[in-house]
């Protein structure tokens, strides 16, 4: 590769980091509930990305492969054997990366933390990087209803959870 090509192809990389940065990162705490573990999912994934320059056709098939990687490295991350053999000290380590201007936010935020991954992945997608559900389910390889139950069942949980502070 030329000198020129590696600088195309470096400002490239560049630009497809600083448009993803937030995307990649939120869902990597969003699964993980940590900081530390979700900067390695972010080293990776982009590492993954430099070394692999996937040709994507348009903007959402990159964003859709970005989604992917991420929770791909993800569930490796949570299925490693650090993290399945290391006996965990109740709250140590839990430094979520999020903090939102008010409370509520917060609030909210904790609660699709809690739900478990298989409903707080659409959850997220839908309702933070305003994924609509068709694309949700291309990404997570299930078909839209799916998707719309899964949202469903986490809103419903949402709602429980939520209740005494913010519905009636």
């Amino acid at each position: 590769m030329s000198e020129i090509e590696n600088g195309q192809a470096s400002a490239e990389f560049v630009n497809v980091m600083e448009k993803y940065k937030q995307t990649v990162y939120g869902l990597a705490v969003s699964q993980l509930k940590n900081r530390s573990d979700a900067d390695d999912v972010f080293q990776e994934v982009f590492l993954t990305y430099y070394r692999k320059s996937p040709r994507c056709g348009s903007e959402q098939e990159l964003r859709a492969w970005l989604i992917r990687t991420t929770l791909n490295c993800c569930k490796r991350s949570l299925f490693s054997i650090w993290n399945t053999r290391v006996d965990k000290v109740e709250g140590a380590g839990e430094d979520i990366a999020v903090e939102f201007s008010s409370q509520a936010e917060n609030d909210i935020w904790e609660a699709v933390l809690s739900l478990r991954p298989k409903l707080r992945t659409p959850v997220y997608l839908f309702y933070f990087e305003d994924i609509p559900i068709g694309r949700i389910a291309e990404i997570l390889g299930i078909d839209e209803g799916a998707v719309k139950m899964r949202l469903m069942r986490a809103r419903k949980l949402l709602k429980k959870r939520l209740e005494g502070e913010y519905f009636e």
